[in-house]
């Protein structure tokens, strides 16, 4: 029990009250977004192409429900270790279990945005592939800048909050799990907890990877566009100044996906955040050796 009790931390207490703050800061940002998701959505379904609107749903759908039943399984797993060495004498199963089913709702509204994201990409790649003439481009500029705009505002207003809670939630997560593993792994030899709690932190970083994955993809295939157009044939004057212009518009054009405007959704940011996560724990180690 003494190092049971010895993980009650910086790291267990955030990883508590981020649990329970989430959903609730998720559904009060939501209602005080200035535009809602249905203004955002009408957008997408302007600049939305027939082959991406034909895509079937069932995949994306088997995608969710592996993502959260894997999501109740491993996180039920590590909530009924701790509460072994209690003798769940806190918690009963029901009461833990529907702790289990509140953390996993805030997994929902990453699964529409990696939904929306992966979306968007496929009309993009689509209007990549129709790009053959500057007549072409004429017919689809509208469309890419509608889903250019769309994807932006999603990743940093409609669920910038979201994604910013979920990444501060995670690294809570990583920190406690990869804790919890040096106390029972360094002092107990548990190997059954070590599994568990690896299994844990590595479904973790997994999560905040596919989230940064769909991001950096659905960037990837804008920036595309730009390579696909200098591509074309070029007969006129009138088609080397609609070229220009169209470089030029992207030039300026805002493809930062920021979330709330703090960071950039791609690998050199999840790079920093192992890094901060790495440091972190190196230094909370050294503390409990000491």
């Amino acid at each position: 029990m003494p190092f049971v009790w010895d993980i009650t931390t910086v790291m267990s207490v955030a990883k508590v009250y981020t649990y329970l703050l989430t959903p609730p800061l998720m559904l009060i940002m939501w209602q005080c977004n200035k535009r809602p998701l249905s203004d955002v959505l009408s957008e997408l379904d302007l600049g939305m192409t027939e082959t991406a609107a034909a895509t079937p749903l069932a995949p994306f759908a088997w995608y969710s429900v592996m993502w959260l039943c894997m999501s109740v399984l491993i996180e039920f797993a590590a909530y009924t270790m701790f509460h072994l060495d209690t003798n769940f004498a806190y918690f009963t199963i029901t009461e833990y279990g529907m702790i289990v089913v509140y953390n996993v709702w805030s997994k929902v509204p990453l699964l529409m945005y990696t939904f929306l994201m992966d979306t968007i990409r496929t009309a993009i790649r689509d209007i990549n592939g129709r790009l053959t003439t500057v007549a072409e481009w004429r017919t689809n500029r509208g469309r890419w800048d509608d889903l250019r705009r769309a994807a932006v505002h999603l990743a940093r207003y409609q669920f910038g909050v979201t994604i910013i809670v979920f990444i501060v939630c995670t690294i809570a997560e990583i920190v406690f799990y990869v804790f919890m593993l040096y106390l029972f792994g360094y002092n107990q030899k548990n190997a059954l907890r070590i599994s568990i709690y690896f299994i844990n932190a590595l479904f973790s970083g997994s999560w905040m990877f596919e989230v940064i994955r769909m991001s950096k993809n659905c960037k990837l295939e804008l920036l595309k566009t730009q390579k696909v157009l200098n591509s074309i044939s070029i007969n006129f004057n009138s088609d080397y100044r609609q070229i220009k212009y169209a470089s030029l518009h992207m030039l300026h054009a805002d493809f930062n996906f920021m979330p709330c405007n703090i960071f950039e959704m791609n690998y050199r940011s999840l790079r920093s955040i192992a890094t901060l996560i790495t440091a972190f724990l190196i230094f909370q180690i050294q503390m409990k050796l000491t």
